[in-house]
């Protein structure tokens, strides 16, 4: 996958993610299941919304662009090479995850205050701190594939191995 194509989807990840979630103005009894995430108002921003859960997406379109997955393809036909690395995918995000989320996080937090960050996890579209998360998408996700791409990198490199070995 192209640094251009991973800025586009991690881009679309991330602005679709606050309506695409359902996100929406916040009742008082939606505030109440906020996370806490040990008070950081970034962490909990992303995990109310699941900003990051598109980590095992954005790993199988960098997979399938691979040459081991063409490989793969070859051995065992397109089909089973993509349920092959997508299980391994799947198998192993969770232990990738904390860390995708994490970074995602720390990016929020410099862009955004913490009052911002409580305002967006609490009230959601209906924040008025709403524009300037949807304005900031493009730096994010700027940010975001500098920080992270090591870290998606890891994750195909290690599920294709898997993949491979079976």
């Amino acid at each position: 996958m192209s640094w251009k194509s991973f800025a586009s989807v991690a881009a679309v990840c991330l602005s679709i993610a606050l309506s695409a979630t359902g996100c929406s103005p916040a009742t008082p009894e939606t505030q109440t299941a906020i996370p806490t995430s040990g008070g950081d108002p970034a962490a909990a921003l992303v995990e109310r919304f699941k900003m990051g859960a598109g980590l095992e997406s954005l790993a199988n379109q960098a997979a399938g662009a691979t040459t081991t997955f063409a490989t793969l393809a070859q051995q065992h036909g397109a089909a089973e090479a993509k349920h092959l690395v997508a299980g391994e995918i799947a198998r192993l995000v969770p232990a990738y995850q904390a860390r995708w989320d994490r970074n995602l996080a720390t990016i929020y937090a410099k862009h955004f205050t913490p009052d911002e960050l409580r305002s967006l996890a609490t009230q959601g579209t209906g924040s008025p701190d709403a524009a300037k998360f949807r304005s900031t998408q493009a730096t994010v996700a700027a940010d975001m594939q500098a920080v992270s791409s090591p870290l998606l990198q890891q994750l195909v490199t290690e599920a294709l191995h898997n993949a491979l070995q079976r």
